[in-house]
This record gives C-alpha cells, structure tokens and sequence, in this order.
C-alpha cells in the first residue's frame, strides 16, 4: 500500500501552480481579499503576488474593486466552470475504474469532488447485492463525516484547509462523528500522511466508506475514488482487501489522468 506519486521526468510550471493556489484562496475566501492577505495567507511575497493577480486580472479570470483594491472570481472563470460542468470529462473518463473497483469488492464505487465546501458525487457504479448503498449524482454531503470528504480535504494546502474549517460546522451526525475541531485536523494530517480514509458510521450509523485521492499533474488531489456499503460487510479482513484494492484503483486512475493531461 502507499500514496500515488508523480511519473519521474514530468516537468511542471511553479508559477502556473502558484497562480491556482491564488485562484483557489480567493474562491474559498468569504468575500474579496487583498493582496495582503492572500501573499500571507499562501506565504507568498508581496511583489510577486501582485504581478500575479495583475496576470488574472488582465486574463478576467480575476475582478479588482476599484474603490477597496480587493480581488474575487471573475465571470470568465464562471464560464469555464460551466464548460468544465457541460464536459465533466473525469466523471467520463474514471467510469471504467469504478466499474473496476465495483467487480473487485462487490461494493458500490462512487467518484467525488469538493465544490462549495461539500463533496459532490459526479459518478457511481451501484453494487450488485441485493442490500448496497446508493447516491443520486449531484448529490452533497459534508466533509467532515465522509471518507471523500476527509480525503480530498486532507489533501488541500493548509491555508486553504484553514478557511474551509473556519466556515464548516462540524456537526454531529452520529455518535461517531469527529465535532472537535482539533481532533479533526489530527484526523487529516493522518489520513494526508497514510493515503486513504475511512467512514466508520461518522454521518450515517450502519454504513461505512474507504476512499483515496485522485490527483492531477501538478499532484493535486481532483477527485476521492471510493467504496460505500453496510458496516455488517466491512470486516477487518475486508477492509483489509478493499483498502488494497482502492488504493491500487486510485493510483491507476492517477496515472491514467495524468497521461490525457
């Protein structure tokens, strides 16, 4: 078992990186930020954070307020989300792998992202028994009680992380879930470090979830591969196996992802 990493001699663009780490701390910021604070809250200098929302700008991927000089999203990039909503080309191009992941575990395989400080469900392959889980696509559920949740939040920048815990509620769903804030963040610092996690019962008593991280080129964790099924079923020796077999689904699903990029 271990983490996805990237393909030895694939060359990235640090600046290209940084500028999503821009673009990403202004969407998850509560109203318009400044350059100030967002060259703080990434530990990135003034100077060369500056020229880089000036770049957006000029892009319109970006607006500025003349009178406050504060930054927020663009429409331009609303447009793009909406392409990339109309094509939602991972959703097309991962169906095979959940089908995959589904046949090997006989549990039902969904494929998740975070939007909106929710994880959102673009793709399942339902399970075959006759008792298995189901979720409508396009369905939400919160972070801190789903195994996609916690993984795909585990594996934000930690700035990042910070203003989306500082927004969430982490309320209690079932006697399992994590409400304690800093319990909760050992919880993603455990779960970035081993590759995977669990949903033992933590939003609905009598199921339970693994999921792993699918990453993009630059390593960024776009999507949660993972299993959902009756507890009854997900017995140590299961977890066991299945862990094995979503990892090993979540790393092909990167390298896949990473050939087409």
């Amino acid at each position: 078992m271990g983490n996805s990493k990237k393909p030895r001699g694939r060359k990235t663009i640090a600046s290209v990186k940084k500028a999503i780490e821009v673009i990403e701390y202004i969407a998850y910021s509560d109203g318009e930020v400044g350059v100030t604070e967002i060259s703080k809250g990434l530990n990135y200098g003034v100077s060369a954070t500056y020229h880089m929302l000036n770049t957006l700008r000029e892009c319109n991927i970006i607006e500025q307020n003349e009178r406050t000089k504060k930054f927020k999203l663009g429409l331009k990039l609303w447009q793009i989300g909406l392409l990339a909503y109309e094509q939602n080309h991972i959703s097309i191009v991962l169906k095979p792998y959940l089908k995959k992941l589904r046949d090997l575990t006989g549990e039902t395989a969904n494929l998740t992202i975070m939007d909106n400080d929710q994880v959102v469900y673009i793709a399942q392959e339902e399970s075959n028994r006759l008792v298995r889980m189901f979720t409508q696509t396009g369905a939400t559920e919160p972070l801190h009680c789903t195994a996609a949740g916690k993984v795909l939040l585990a594996h934000k920048a930690k700035e990042i992380q910070e203003l989306i815990l500082n927004r969430i509620k982490l309320d209690k769903y079932t006697d399992k879930t994590i409400v304690d804030k800093k319990e909760f963040v050992a919880e993603l610092n455990k779960i970035r470090k081993q590759g995977y996690g669990f949903d033992d019962e933590e939003r609905e008593l009598g199921v339970s979830c693994i999921g792993a991280p699918v990453f993009d080129l630059s390593d960024r964790a776009i999507a949660c591969i993972s299993i959902s099924g009756p507890t009854a079923r997900f017995t140590k020796e299961n977890r066991e196996k299945w862990l094995d077999i979503v990892l090993q689904v979540a790393e092909e699903a990167t390298g896949y992802l990473r050939t087409i990029d």
